[in-house]
């Protein structure tokens, strides 16, 4: 098959309901193919459970500056808490643009992150992506640590748009006609993800990013549908977030909460991979690339 998607679920180990949200999808729908994992929230650890059960599965870090407590002590890493010694949440960006954020404690951190998923899966760590994609702002530092960590795969952060339409190119110049600031944008990101590439880190082609056609997000049945049918020849990574809605979620999703556990509800029904099977779309993992 020359169409191949990595269906990436983010959120492993965000508390109890995201955990165990993405268990349920892999068993049942058959369709995530590779999951990253927030290190620094206690069920994180379940993540030995999902390599021993699910060896198939591609699993990386999603590092988080964002949101929870720090996997260091926050004495450790002033700059990236708040007196409560969490992280600052939607802060975080701001903050880091004026030059409130330390690097150095961003990198320990990030380190500390790495380190105690690499403790529970050893060398089975397939990619690195992150927290709301916030790595884009400090994409130096984060290709640094795919270096030092030697893990040579990451998420491609250049988007491919309004492949859930029913006319996808048609939408996706409509799309940027409208906001000419995402076109600068997304090729800005390429221009990243080609510094990346330079390096010898392999990512797929395309990251598909959904709701910029009209037609609502992934909770909607028919992006899916139309996504798998509309892709061309190439190599993909979508992500979702199949959760069931609990405390943690509630307390520390920036946004994009209660929708998923419509998400998961798509995600464990096997008609996804049953749908991409007979749209000749080949479902890979990160260890495929």
């Amino acid at each position: 098959m020359n169409k191949r998607l990595i269906v990436n679920a983010d959120g492993f180990g965000f508390g109890t309901g995201a955990t165990q949200g993405i268990f349920d999808a892999l068993e049942e729908g058959k369709f995530i193919t590779s999951v990253s994992v927030n290190a620094n929230f206690q069920e994180a650890e379940r993540v030995s459970e999902l390599s021993s059960k699910y060896p198939h599965i591609s699993i990386g870090v999603h590092l988080n500056p964002m949101v929870g407590k720090p996997c260091l002590h926050p004495q450790r890493v002033p700059s990236l808490v708040g007196q409560d010694g969490y992280f600052h949440g939607h802060k975080f960006t701001g903050l880091l643009r004026k030059n409130m954020t330390s690097l150095d404690e961003l990198e320990v951190e990030f380190d500390a992150q790495i380190s105690k998923i690499k403790d529970l899966v050893g060398d089975h760590i397939t990619h690195l992506d992150s927290q709301g994609n916030k790595h884009l702002i400090y994409f130096d530092l984060f290709l640094k640590l795919a270096q030092k960590w030697g893990i040579k795969r990451i998420r491609n952060n250049a988007p491919l748009i309004c492949l859930e339409s029913l006319t996808p190119f048609c939408s996706r110049i409509v799309a940027y006609l409208k906001h000419p600031h995402l076109w600068i944008v997304h090729k800005y990101r390429r221009y990243q993800m080609l510094k990346a590439r330079k390096l010898g880190i392999r990512m797929v082609d395309n990251l598909i990013t959904v709701g910029y056609a009209g037609t609502g997000n992934k909770t909607n049945p028919d992006n899916w549908e139309r996504i798998l049918r509309n892709m061309s020849s190439g190599t993909y990574e979508i992500y979702c977030h199949p959760a069931y809605p609990d405390k943690v979620l509630r307390r520390w999703a920036l946004y994009y909460c209660e929708e998923r556990l419509e998400e998961l509800t798509l995600l464990r029904k096997d008609w996804l991979a049953n749908v991409a099977k007979y749209s000749d779309v080949k479902l890979i993992s990160f260890n495929d690339i």
